[in-house]
């Protein structure tokens, strides 16, 4: 549904394991509670199964979370739940941690600021003994009839110290991911938490700017765990940049080594942070997929994004991972402050005249609550002017909700989707792109990005004759 003609590339391309809620699930778990986790999306369940769901285990709390494009839906979820229960619904996850009060709606009884593992044991604590909840810090909650806001939980110093994910509560067998190598059922794993970076679209009110790292024994017992416990072999790391460190990946790669695990895994970087050295030892471990944040291939636009990254950098990068058979992605935006069509094109050119780059994502920017793109928007600054809040609106394809200099969102529809058309139309990236995702979840959105290319073609016709 977020993605439009392009669904079922995405439903085809990856299933998301939701980590936040298998390691609240393992947390709960830990303090002796019964715990079941419904990912609605994964099955495309109605409110009405979600609900039969619910009234069949007969819950003490219900949690809630999703994205921002998607938060609209849990919101109209969470008032049929209070139609018919009154088990208390909590909330959690970015979009809630940043808009706080925003977020708050009254179907809601209590919402989760930040990182929620030590504050949800807390939580349960608490709930279990009868006590009150104004003393536990990063909560959200009601006092005759006023919010009250307990301050912000202090980030989790210690990873080594929350418990591994309960996967066992998630239709584990049933999240798969598309590679270059085949169909994989795989899982989601964070060995950090926090990035240092300042990219303007980017959002890190939650895990913070101070990089946090759990113990190399720590992550790959877990690895390990997971194969022994349900034969997963594929791992995406959703860590924010994958060789931040380098020695710690190399001494991750020495232990992965060591115990002989026959993994594959895939994770995102940035492309000046690898090196001839890093590729090859993470190949040799496992690594058969990444992602680099190209995102524009216009300089001033990358001053702006704060995101200056040598367009050289990706060159050599992909270079590295081809020489070594890591397939890789290199995603693209289009509409970001200080964008013009120029820019634009600049992008799309570099894009089909370099070989070495065999994938890219081409989405348009959302300006999400929480980044300074957002700040930026509403301020209308760099040419940029907001359309809407609803934020049900804020997908990255066949949406747009900002118009940025003289380029309307309408414009900017149609400029991704000629941009695709354009950039896949070369030789060396239509067998790729055959490979992982088949010529039946390609038709639709190949045929979406030649009807709007003809039909921003003549409209330019026809604009030129007036």
């Amino acid at each position: 549904m977020v993605f439009g003609a392009f669904s079922r590339v995405a439903k085809r391309a990856s299933s998301f394991p939701p980590l936040n809620l298998a390691l609240l699930g393992a947390v709960a778990e830990k303090c002796g509670h019964e715990v079941q986790i419904i990912d609605a999306e994964l099955e495309n369940l109605t409110d009405e199964q979600i609900l039969k769901r619910m009234q069949d285990f007969s819950p003490d709390i219900i949690g809630l979370t999703a994205t921002t494009p998607m938060f609209h839906i849990v919101v109209n979820l969470a008032y049929k739940i209070k139609k018919v229960s009154e088990v208390p619904v909590i909330l959690g996850g970015t979009h809630a941690t940043i808009l706080k009060e925003k977020a708050f709606n009254d179907c809601f009884d209590y919402l989760f600021v930040g990182e929620a593992e030590e504050t949800f044991t807390l939580f349960l604590e608490a709930l279990e003994n009868g006590k009150g909840f104004s003393s536990i810090p990063g909560l959200l909650l009601r006092e005759n009839g006023k919010i009250l806001f307990t301050g912000i939980q202090n980030p989790i110093t210690d990873l080594d110290k929350i418990p591994f994910p309960a996967r066992h509560l998630l239709k584990f067998n049933h999240y798969k991911t598309g590679t270059l190598r085949g169909r994989k059922i795989y899982t989601s794993i964070m060995f950090s938490r926090g990035c240092p970076y300042q990219c303007v679209y980017c959002c890190i009110k939650v895990f913070g700017r101070k990089v946090r790292k759990r113990s190399i024994i720590n992550l790959v017992t877990e690895i390990e765990s997971v194969i022994n416990q349900f034969g997963i072999r594929h791992f995406c790391f959703v860590d924010d940049t994958l060789t931040l460190n380098r020695n710690y990946i190399l001494n991750l790669c020495d232990e992965i080594d060591k115990r002989k695990l026959k993994i594959t895994f895939d994770g995102s970087t940035r492309a000046n942070l690898v090196d001839e050295e890093l590729i090859r030892r993470l190949a040799n471990s496992g690594l058969i997929r990444i992602s680099f944040g190209l995102e524009s291939a216009d300089p001033e636009v990358l001053k702006i994004i704060k995101k200056e990254v040598p367009l050289e950098s990706y060159i050599k990068a992909n270079k590295l991972t081809r020489k070594y058979g890591i397939e890789t992605n290199n995603s693209v935006m289009l509409g970001l402050p200080g964008e013009t069509r120029e820019s634009i094109d600049k992008t799309v050119s570099f894009l089909r005249r370099t070989k070495e780059i065999q994938e890219a994502t081409y989405s348009i920017a959302m300006p999400y609550p929480g980044t300074e793109f957002y700040e930026m928007a509403k301020k209308g600054e760099h040419g940029l002017k907001l359309h809407t809040e609803d934020f049900s609106k804020y997908q990255r394809y066949e949406s747009a909700v900002l118009s940025v200099n003289d380029i309307s969102p309408e414009e900017l529809l149609h400029l991704q989707k000629k941009g695709l058309f354009m950039i896949y139309l070369v030789p060396w990236r239509v067998l790729p792109m055959l490979r992982r995702f088949g010529i039946l979840a390609l038709i639709s959105p190949l045929y979406a990005s030649i009807k709007s290319f003809i039909k921003n073609m003549f409209y330019k016709k026809r604009k030129s004759k007036i």
